[in-house]
């Protein structure tokens, strides 16, 4: 995911590193710049001194300004530097190396050694930076002139370029670390989190068995261990409610096959039409608690593991052909149409399209009733209901459509949860697609409803193919 922790942990790491690096980069390269340009200045500085020095006795005696030429040739400086010997006027006395100048009097570091200070000014001479410094002629009686010297900052850029390319390689490396560093601290945050939001996934799944692994004892720690806790209470509470529903329902069944026996018997006794109609009532009420009792013993069981399964090899088409069979009289007295794909039925040639599956053959039944029985319910009269059964690579897919009613798109994924009811009239106790779903989820399948308001319903039922033989 492109906006979780774990990016954002990488990039503040990364971003903090980076900004940090330029930071002091910036400040060690320009640190290292005036260093650099200082030491020039110092050595242009030493020797305008040495200079002076040397020459001290000449510019005492003022005898410097009519000799500034033959001095400047007899002195060996040990910089490589244009020297100018400059007078109080700015007018050049004397120089190395002719500039084609005669009056420098305009230029910056001139006018400071004029005035008994050493200046310093830079320029840009045929391409080439330069620095100048000039260094005051004094005497006794005030200052005579200055010494200009003026060299090239190639070296110095040259010099100052390689260090610079040595520190921004040495922040690169360490920009590099960091990012490896920042990825394996947002590793060992995220990797957790992502353990702790699968096992929560699956709780939330009802699967309360789920336990997470505590790997530190930190924040993430704790909340591992919050989890495992909530996760242990409401499967202990889980089980509490599956042992009293599995009590009541057993409870129950004795007296509901009590009242649902003696209004049989008394019906075919009463010869009163009103106590016969009541008998009926109760004897129809007495079937619906049963069968209510009944889904629920079975999501108990289903839901704490204790319904037991009998798989076996299922020859699917014969029981989807069985259970049609067996609901078709009820549909023709509702006024619809129940049918089955003509891939179900013997061909023209005599044989059998045969889809096996590994499966329990009474527990698949009760999903196909049930499911059935729902587009039963809420298809009107002069509706259809087509049951198909195809093979889709190493799957076989099973599904009932009808015309009816439909779901409403806000519905669809609710009512297949347990207690959840459909809005519309007719609508059972809200069990009977909370145990197809656990029945198919057993058999390593998956059941999906696809429903349009007005249009109907389609139930789909995928389930892994056992084996697809041709009998004759």
């Amino acid at each position: 995911m492109k906006k979780g922790i774990k990016n954002r942990l990488v990039w503040s790491y990364l971003l903090l590193i980076i900004f940090t690096v330029a930071v002091f980069e910036t400040i060690i390269l320009s640190a290292l710049f005036i260093y650099y340009q200082q030491g020039i200045k110092q050595t242009l500085r030493d020797q305008g001194a040495m200079f002076i020095s040397f020459y001290e006795q000449e510019l005492m005696d003022e005898r410097f300004e009519d000799n500034a030429g033959q001095y400047l040739s007899r002195y060996r400086f040990l910089v490589n530097a244009h020297v100018q010997l400059v007078g109080p006027d700015g007018t050049i006395m004397a120089e190395t190396h002719n500039s084609g100048q005669s009056n420098l009097l305009r230029k910056e570091d001139v006018q400071t050694g004029i005035k008994g200070e050493t200046g310093y000014s830079s320029a840009k001479m045929n391409g080439e930076k330069t620095l100048s410094a000039s260094v005051p002629l004094s005497t006794g009686d005030g200052n005579t002139g200055v010494i200009r010297l003026t060299t090239s900052m190639t070296q110095l850029n040259e010099v100052f370029t390689k260090n610079a390319v040595l520190l921004l390689s040495v922040g690169g490396v360490v920009i590099c670390l960091a990012l490896v560093v920042s990825f394996f601290l947002a590793f060992t945050i995220t990797r957790p989190v992502s353990f702790i939001t699968k096992a929560a996934e699956q709780m939330a799944a009802g699967e309360f068995s789920t336990r997470i692994t505590r790997e530190k004892d930190d924040e993430i720690g704790r909340l591992a261990d919050t989890l495992n806790f909530m996760a242990q209470q409401v499967q202990k509470h889980e089980q509490i409610k599956n042992e009293f529903i599995a009590s009541v329902s057993h409870d129950l069944r004795t007296p509901l096959t009590s009242v649902k026996g003696w209004a049989v018997t008394l019906h075919s006794m009463a010869d009163d039409t009103f106590f016969k109609e009541g008998l009926e009532i109760i004897s129809n009420e007495s079937d619906r608690l049963t069968t209510m009792v009944s889904d629920l013993l079975d999501l108990s069981s289903l839901s704490s593991g204790r319904l037991t399964f009998s798989f076996d090899k299922v020859p699917l088409h014969s029981l989807v052909i069985e259970t049609v069979q067996q609901l078709k009289p009820r549909a023709k007295r509702d006024g619809i149409t129940l049918s089955i794909n003509q891939g179900l039925m013997p061909s023209i040639h005599g044989a059998d399209t045969m889809f096996k599956i590994n499966g329990d053959k009474n527990r698949l039944k009760q999903v196909l009733v049930n499911l059935i029985d729902n587009a039963l319910k809420f298809t009107p009269v002069g509706g259809k209901i087509m049951v198909n059964l195809e093979k889709d690579g190493q799957e076989v897919i099973l599904s009932i459509d009808d015309n009816g009613i439909g779901i409403d798109q806000s519905q669809l994924e609710a009512v297949k949860d347990k207690f959840v009811k459909g809005k519309s009239k007719g609508a059972g106790t809200g069990l009977g697609l909370a145990i197809c779903e656990e029945i198919i989820q057993k058999h390593s399948g998956s059941f999906v409803l696809e429903s349009e308001p007005g249009k109907g319903t389609s139930a789909v039922i995928r389930l892994p193919l056992y084996t697809a033989t041709f009998y004759n």
